[in-house]
């Protein structure tokens, strides 16, 4: 209780400093989250896109059935798939006929009907990764009776990159962000730890050990990253049900992300209180 009235008597004596400090560090967390939210959104959109990823083998022509047969049994019996349905070119017709809409008379004037037959394969929710649809597709399309694969590899890697991409960004600023904070936070303890340097004095003279005078300082710091971490979080929340409201697909930071945000976010201030404090004890004892 002692180093709790300390650490707020200090932070009341620090008046504008302290004010400074929270503001700085959360507009600092504010950066971090956004990126945090975008990355959660992106990671979202890739999830959403691995749910639709099905690869589709278009077969030859001169397949009998037996065939088909045949070749269904083959891919059946490889380990990722989940599912797989047959497309007649009937069905295939049909369903350009609906993407069409009210222009699908232009489809009525061909002579015949110029789509294939196909298999629609989807994989197990884990195996929907680029390199994974890819080996399966590789695979299915050496199969005799397959003319062609098709499995939107363009769209796959770009979003498999874009999180890649998202997530050392996350990384950088966080870093940044870190950095950032502790230089705040260090110097403002500092500003404080110099105004109280007499106390300090006095309690190193009745034997108070490094950790005792620590204390306070420490508290403040957790503090201070505490009402920081929830400013920035309600600026982001805020700022997530606006955008809410346009776009109704838009998802906040889940669970363990807001944990993460949380921790990182009190640490950085603990740590620029740890840091300020025992620099200042260390070049009082070299003297």
């Amino acid at each position: 209780m002692y180093h709790m009235n300390q650490a707020l008597s200090g932070m009341k004596r620090a008046g504008f400093m302290s004010v400074a400090c929270i503001i700085i560090i959360t507009c600092s967390l504010l950066i971090f989250g956004i990126f945090l939210v975008a990355t959660a959104n992106l990671r979202e959109v890739l999830k959403f896109a691995h749910g639709k990823v099905e690869i589709v083998a278009f077969l030859d022509e001169r397949i009998s059935q037996a065939g088909v047969d045949s070749l269904m049994t083959e891919i059946e019996a490889i380990p990722f798939i989940e599912n797989m349905r047959y497309v007649a070119p009937e069905t295939a017709l049909e369903r350009l006929k609906e993407e069409f809409g009210s222009r699908s008379h232009i489809l009525d004037a061909m002579d015949e009907n110029p789509l294939p037959a196909s298999l629609e394969i989807t994989l197990k929710p884990q195996y929907r990764l680029k390199d994974r649809v890819v080996g399966v597709a590789e695979r299915i399309e050496k199969l005799h009776g397959v003319e062609d694969i098709s499995y939107g590899r363009g769209w796959i890697t770009i979003l498999e990159k874009m999180v890649r991409v998202f997530a050392i960004v996350d990384i950088v600023v966080g870093l940044i962000v870190g950095v950032a904070a502790v230089v705040t936070v260090s110097y403002t303890v500092r500003l404080t730890v110099f105004a109280r340097k007499e106390m300090i004095r006095l309690l190193k003279l009745v034997g108070a050990t490094d950790l005792f005078i620590m204390a306070p300082f420490l508290i403040e710091g957790v503090i201070h990253g505490a009402l920081s971490v929830c400013f920035s979080f309600l600026v982001l929340y805020v700022g997530y049900r606006a955008v809410a409201v346009k776009v109704s697909q838009a998802t906040f930071m889940p669970w363990e992300m807001v944990v993460f945000f949380v921790v990182f976010g009190v640490m950085v201030a603990a740590i620029g209180s740890w840091v300020s404090v025992r620099s200042f004890l260390e070049e009082k004892s070299e003297h």
